[in-house]
């Protein structure tokens, strides 16, 4: 459980799903040079929001006692979170 609260109901009981976007040896070798071309792309943006964004966050959130979701994180992983209210069963990213 996450102590997220469900922006339909308000509810408490709110459960993560993490879900991978997977592809397979056909989609691979189809388009090979693109996926690699964009796999850099996205490590690019990611650097860029590490250094202006997400450092200095780090470091406000770090003087103000309070943890930091690093954002340049999700660029990389690919990980999409999904939350599912146990209460009134809305699904909801955030």
């Amino acid at each position: 459980m996450v102590n997220k609260t469900c922006p339909k109901c308000g509810g408490h009981r709110v459960q993560m799903s993490n879900e991978r976007s997977k592809h397979g040896c056909l989609f691979f070798l189809l388009f090979s040079l693109y996926y690699i071309g964009w796999i850099f792309v996205k490590w690019g943006i990611a650097a860029f929001i590490f250094i202006c964004y997400d450092w200095w966050m780090a470091i406000i959130k770090a003087i103000q006692k309070k943890g930091y979701i690093w954002q340049s994180k999700k660029w990389i992983s690919g990980v999409k979170r999904t939350y599912y209210c146990h209460d009134c069963g809305y699904n909801f990213k955030a």
